[in-house]
């Protein structure tokens, strides 16, 4: 017996039925076509205007005006019509009119997310459209987030009530305050004054500093590594580091999340200003009185050149010090570049020795506890002793860099009323003479290393900054001048007060809260800022100017309290300034940019023969090895396949490293740990003046200790094309004893070799006998026409052999300063001894091969 099917019948695949489905029929064409969507309809729509015919209003060839007039009409009123349904019907929004550098200019439905002068049009385009905008601040808690809030609301009245029971048991008399007591004797204060005033605590020498207290619900965040003060700014608009990877136990920004490269390379140069907080640098304070202070910087290696009349200056306090620091014990080897700063004496120079100087060093945090270390050893040592203070997270800093550098620090800091300020000789301040340069349109004219000390304002006050009206007139220019010329800031420049401890500490913890400062900016006139109060904090700042090589660009570095520093950076970012736009920021990666387009190395990473240096490389090359690990295998270099021509292949060492170990025969050291390697000891830095003398006489040259394990810093600059890039191998000519032939072949491509064929009538190459054979002759005229061999060329030459390895490219790429391709590597110098009975004019010759390819580029090197 048949059963019954519950299933519906499947479709046959005859004739009569089909499995699949039809696409729709194009009505046109009747094809099968599915029929497109047409996306612009709507617009042509909108933009087609209705017209009429004027047919009607001629009449037996006369104009009937009546019906003409009403025909125009009809086609203004389309007109009309036409262009507001046009205006509708654009292509682009609102959002989309934002620029790019702007912040949130994607599609947002919030409103509030655009500029104000686009918020009414956006509004309207949603409304129209029926688009669902944001109108809750906050996101709508949902059931579930309902339910914690107000269970941590709960915990929070209970906590707060607990917590002033405890109070009230533990404190005597009924809960009252000391300072609300009576006091007992003559000395009682009466009703209306207050009570005791604690003193303030002193700073026990050689102490370290713990980080500032971060608010509640930031401190689990900052367990392991310390936030900027302007760390919530660049959070939201740049690329940190890593949450579990902090940079020197610092959250730092690494660069913006906008493309930043070339407008980083046009602020800096052209117009604009970039600016970076850099309170993570270092800053110790050394006091004591002068011979002990003297002889502690004396044994950081500090030259004899500075305390003769040249550096009278620097040790009364007017200018600054830049330099490597040196170990004290032998061999003495360079730790890292420091600044040293000088406090303005305060009594006249024959007691000085007797009064108590303070001087600032400031260091690269990557380098802090190898000069802390020194500097408290030192000063034990030191007779009468000194005190040594770690002032990490009391002083921040502030850089910004650029044509407009001037103009923008001249709209973020006010100084204090120069009639509060002490009159310095000729009836001039610090004060007076700051506002005197808001003329100053180029920075490098400034006196390199120059410093001014003085007390500023609140720059919330002032918030936010107008731009600032350039003084045009002939008269201001030549006033400018003068005081460029003569530099009165030395003899009216007086003690700064961000040396003194109390002066610092009282201008953190005086600073009103942004509620106070809202209600005395609405309480002031419209269109003017809040009369300044007696009792406004007065914050020390120290702010000292410092020029490049060739002084191609200009650097000014503000020093101020650490809990100061937010105010004065949002003073200083949304300023307008008078060529456009605002001053831009930058992070890490957009100061090495800067460096390097100057040709100035960048403390760690171009500094191998240091510590912190070694430790930067070793961390580098772990990442570039887990990056390469991380590409698929068809897109890795194959190391052991790298042709180098002579028959050689492979890769010289590591190709991911700058391999020192290869060239100075040392163990490898691939660990990144804390600890120091094993063979970081044996190498070391010579500083750039010292290299340039031993350079100079290679006699002295050969009279240096450690030659073979010490490397110079150097600048690459390319002959012809091509690019350096990190890790990049340098190699010297070949030696004229043993690749004579090879050595000539580099030489032809220098651009000079091709300058002299260029001039002559035949080309630089030899004369041919009258009587020369045809072919010689037809030789001749190829060479004539031939242009110097390429890169891919067969007679192009190789590179030299390993032996003819002498250093690296530590950082290597484009420059935009120079047009071309530029380096900063490191040379060892006992490979410039084997070079020597060699042309002086082709000793600074190089070759330059990146790492992984077999070509090699000609370039010339000089010590940076």
């Amino acid at each position: 017996m048949a059963q019954p099917n519950s299933q519906a019948p499947r479709p046959q695949t005859g004739n009569g039925q089909k499995r699949r489905r039809e696409h729709p029929t194009d009505a046109k064409n009747g094809s099968h076509k599915r029929a497109k969507t047409d996306h612009r309809a709507k617009q042509r729509d909108a933009r087609t205007l209705a017209t009429q015919t004027s047919s009607k209003a001629f009449r037996n060839g006369e104009l009937d005006v009546d019906k003409f007039v009403k025909s125009r009409e009809y086609e203004i009123r389309a007109l009309e019509e036409g262009m507001a349904r046009s205006k509708k019907a654009l292509t682009t929004r609102a959002f989309q009119h934002v620029p790019k550098e702007l912040r949130r200019r994607t599609a947002s439905h919030n409103v509030k997310r655009v500029p104000k002068r686009l918020q009414p049009r956006a509004k309207r385009e949603m409304i129209e459209d029926n688009t669902p905008t944001v109108t809750a601040r906050k996101r709508k808690p949902t059931r579930h987030m309902r339910l914690r809030l107000e269970t941590a609301k709960q915990l929070r009245a209970l906590g707060a009530q607990r917590k002033r029971s405890q109070e009230t048991k533990s404190k005597p008399n009924g809960g009252k305050h000391i300072s609300e007591l009576p006091l007992a004797g003559s000395n009682a204060p009466s009703k209306g004054q207050t009570g005791l005033k604690t003193r303030t605590p002193k700073v026990k020498s050689a102490t370290l500093a713990s980080p500032p207290v971060a608010k509640a619900k930031f401190r689990k965040r900052q367990i392991h590594k310390t936030w900027l003060p302007t760390h919530m700014f660049h959070a939201k608009r740049a690329r940190m580091t890593e949450p579990k990877e902090p940079l020197w136990r610092f959250a730092i920004p690494l660069t913006p999340t906008a493309k930043s490269y070339r407008p980083t390379h046009r602020a800096a140069n052209d117009r604009g200003a970039v600016a970076w907080d850099t309170s993570y640098i270092s800053t110790i304070g050394l006091e004591g009185q002068q011979r002990s202070v003297e002889g502690i910087l004396k044994a950081l290696g500090l030259g004899s050149e500075l305390w003769e009349a040249r550096g009278e200056k620097w040790r009364n306090g007017t200018r600054i010090w830049e330099g490597f620091a040196l170990e004290r014990e032998a061999p003495h080897r360079p730790i890292a570049p420091i600044t040293v700063i000088w406090c303005v004496p305060e009594s006249r120079p024959a007691e000085l020795e007797k009064r108590p100087r303070k001087v600032f060093i400031r260091v690269h945090p990557s380098a802090f506890w190898l000069i802390w270390e020194e500097l408290v050893r030192l000063a034990k040592v030191a007779k009468p002793q000194a005190s040594v203070q770690d002032l990490r997270f009391e002083i921040g800093t502030i850089e910004i860099t650029g044509p407009a550098a001037t103009e923008a620090l001249q709209a973020a800091l006010w100084p204090i009323s120069c009639e509060e300020s002490p009159i310095a000789n000729g009836g001039q301040s610090v004060e007076s003479l700051w506002t005197a340069l808001n003329s100053l349109t180029n920075p490098a004219m400034l006196p390199s290393d120059v410093l001014l000390g003085f007390e500023i304002q609140d720059p919330r006050l002032h918030h936010p900054p107008r731009k600032n009206k350039l003084p045009a007139s002939e008269r201001d220019q030549d006033q400018l001048l003068q005081i460029l010329a003569s530099w009165p800031f030395d003899a009216a420049q007086k003690a700064p007060a961000i040396f003194d401890r109390r002066t610092r500490l009282a201008a953190s913890s005086s600073l009103p809260s942004q509620k106070a400062i809202n209600r005395r900016r609405s309480l002031a006139p419209p269109g003017e800022y809040p009369a300044p109060c007696p009792k406004d904090p007065r914050i020390p700042t120290l702010l000292y100017h410092t020029s490049e090589r060739n002084h191609s660009q200009s650097t000014y570095t503000l020093l101020l309290p650490w809990k100061c520093v937010q105010p004065v950076w949002y003073s200083l970012m949304y300023c307008p300034l008078s060529t456009g736009g605002q001053p831009r920021f930058g992070g890490l990666d957009e100061k090495r940019q800067l460096a390097f387009e100057n040709q100035q190395p960048w403390f760690p990473a171009d500094f191998p023969g240091t510590e912190p240096g070694w430790q930067w490389e070793i961390e580098e090359r772990a990442k570039r090895e887990d990056e390469w690990k991380g590409r698929p295998k068809s897109k890795r270099t194959n190391w052991e396949s790298v042709n180098l021509g002579s028959g050689h292949k492979g890769e010289v060492g590591s190709g991911l490293a700058c391999d020192w170990e290869k060239l100075m025969s040392l163990p490898r050291s691939d660990s990144i740990s804390g600890e120091k390697a094993a063979h970081t000891s044996e190498i070391t830095h010579l500083p750039s003046l010292q290299a340039r003398n031993l350079l100079s006489a290679k006699a002295n040259l050969k009279s240096h200790d450690n030659a073979q394990r010490t490397l110079a810093t150097v600048r690459i600059k390319l002959l012809t094309r091509g690019v350096p890039e990190t890790c990049a191998r340098i190699y010297r000519l070949p030696s004229a004893k043993g690749s004579s032939q090879l050595r000539r072949r580099w030489l032809t491509l220098h651009p000079r070799e091709q300058a002299s064929k260029r001039r002559g009538p035949k080309n630089g190459l030899p004369t041919l006998p009258k009587d020369a054979p045809a072919h010689l002759v037809q030789r001749r005229l190829a060479q004539s026409l031939l242009k110097p061999p390429q890169v891919g060329d067969a007679d192009y030459p190789v590179c030299p052999g390993e032996e003819d390895l002498i250093g690296f490219i530590t950082t290597g790429n484009y420059n935009l300063g120079e047009g071309q391709g530029t380096g900063i590597g490191s040379l060892l110098l006992g490979k410039l001894l084997e070079d020597d009975g060699e042309d002086d004019k082709e000793s600074n010759i190089c070759i330059v091969r990146n790492s992984g390819n077999s070509a090699g580029r000609l370039a010339v090197w000089e010590v940076a």
